[in-house]
């Protein structure tokens, strides 16, 4: 599955010995650093010992699953650039230059084409540079609906007797699936709710972002401008191909419930728009406050990461839409044990995160991203799917006030080098709740939504992270394959 190049390497000095004792683990490098940094940003002295010098490239063929989308095939390549050990900065940064290339498509068609650029400390300044761009393409984005009830059980006509009956509750997530797949003979027409909770979002995003440290490096603060262009297409009256007793058929789409819900009292009440079949751009200035104690940004083993981060989007910066977007997030990671000269360890890792959004003209498909300035790789979808409550289906629960909680038990089992190429295997018990609100005063303990599961990691190099994750909600059991912590 993996394919790698690299032309970095670690001095042969440090490879396969025990003798460190030219690398100085224990102290700041004091003076020597161009600017002050906090003793918790340096890298522990195990990550020390495995990263790499030098320019090095990981690559390797992309493969994912997830329920909805099915299996992905593509490509991801990582250039990264460390310097050396004379560089003082080696010793506080994961990277020095990471250039990400990546692009996959999907059996239910999905597409995307990403590139991220990041640079801390660039030109041995305390300014950090972020660039994102991508495209992407999503013929199975989902909703099923706004506000509390989307915390309700599953409903729609039992089909099961070949035609629209009563109303039904649905325990399971297949069950419900599989009755809107039903095809019903209505006179001569064939007529199937298969994507009902289903559009196709065209979406492409350009981002910069300029953080500059504060504090010995613990406080960053963040500004950037952000662009969006998005259409959709709804697929009412479309005619949809589906499964019939084990044979294809032709069907016509009824009514989507997006296109029931998008001339509704809530959509107005919450001042809710843009699902169009025509590109609407979306302008946007950001922010954030970020307090940073963590050692190792690509995989912690101690510290804390409190976040308020806030989007404002206005016709003045050339938006079709007029928006606050605020979320507050805090991060916790602590070593429980440690042991095998601390190469192997057992950690905590807890996420908690509120986001709000608001305003007089909001384009709707911002309530389904969670803004983390601090997570630029991928976006966290609200409430359900890989990067988020992963026993629900993506985009389960939805409102204008989303909480979730993420709690993990994160361990390093094994490593070995092979091929100067450093890999570690672990698995990751998680439990993942969340709830939804129209307002934040509307907050309580009622109806939260959560569902345990385990993983398996699969580390590389320290700045790359593979993930298999199973998880079992009240609605059913989800499996994902797939890149990256989730936080």
């Amino acid at each position: 599955m993996v394919m790698c190049l690299t032309t970095g390497f670690l001095p042969s000095k440090i490879v396969g010995q025990s003798d460190t004792s030219s690398i100085d683990y224990t102290s700041p490098a004091g003076d020597s650093l161009p600017f002050p940094l906090h003793y918790s940003k340096k890298l522990s002295n195990e990550d020390i010992i495995n990263k790499k010098e030098g320019l090095f490239a990981t690559g390797y063929p992309r493969l994912e699953y997830d329920p909805i989308r099915g299996w992905s095939t593509g490509a991801h390549i990582n250039l990264f650039h460390n310097k050396t050990r004379k560089d003082p900065l080696f010793y506080y940064s994961t990277y020095r230059h990471m250039l990400m290339l990546k692009g996959f498509i999907f059996q239910n068609g999905r597409i995307g084409i990403f590139a991220n650029y990041d640079a801390p400390y660039i030109f041995d300044s305390p300014y950090r540079l972020r660039v994102n761009a991508f495209y992407r393409v999503n013929p199975g984005e989902r909703y099923y609906g706004i506000g509390r009830s989307t915390l309700d059980d599953l409903e729609f006509s039992d089909k099961s007797q070949g035609s629209f009956g009563e109303v039904r509750r649905f325990k399971s997530v297949e069950d419900y699936e599989s009755n809107l797949d039903r095809v019903v003979e209505k006179g001569n027409q064939l007529l199937t709710d298969a994507k009902y909770n289903t559009f196709r979002q065209d979406e492409q995003m350009f981002n910069v972002l300029v953080g500059r440290l504060f504090y010995n490096g613990r406080l960053n603060v963040i500004f950037g401008y952000e662009a969006t262009f998005n259409s959709f297409t709804d697929y009412t009256g479309d005619m949809i191909q589906v499964s019939q007793d084990g044979e294809t058929v032709e069907a016509e789409q009824r009514q989507t419930l997006i296109s029931k819900d998008k001339n509704s009292e809530t959509w107005q009440r919450l001042n809710l728009s843009g699902f169009n079949d025509y590109t609407q751009f979306t302008s946007m200035l950001l922010g954030a406050l970020v307090w940073d104690t963590r050692d190792l940004e690509a995989d912690p083993g101690e510290g804390i990461l409190l976040e308020y981060s806030h989007e404002y989007s206005a016709p003045f910066l050339g938006s079709e839409f007029d928006f606050h977007k605020m979320m507050i997030q805090g991060q916790y990671f602590k070593t429980l044990v440690k042991w095998n000269n601390d190469n192997r360890r057992i950690s905590f890792a807890g996420a908690a995160s509120l986001s709000y959004i608001t305003g007089n003209n909001i384009n709707f498909i911002e309530l389904f991203d969670i803004s983390r300035q601090t997570q630029f790789t991928e976006k966290v979808m609200a409430l359900g799917g890989e990067m988020s409550l992963r026993g629900f289906r993506e985009s389960r629960f939805l409102a204008p006030t989303i909480a979730m909680i993420n709690l993990e038990i994160r361990s390093r089992l094994y490593e070995f080098s092979a091929w100067q190429q450093d890999l570690g295997f672990g698995l990751s018990p998680f439990y993942d709740l969340g709830n939804v609100w129209e307002r934040p005063s509307q907050l309580n303990l009622k109806q939260w939504r959560g569902a345990p599961g385990l993983g398996l990691r699969m580390t590389w190099n320290q700045s790359s992270v593979f993930r298999f994750d199973y998880a079992r909600s009240r609605e059913g059991g989800q499996l994902f394959l797939g890149s990256g912590f989730i936080f």
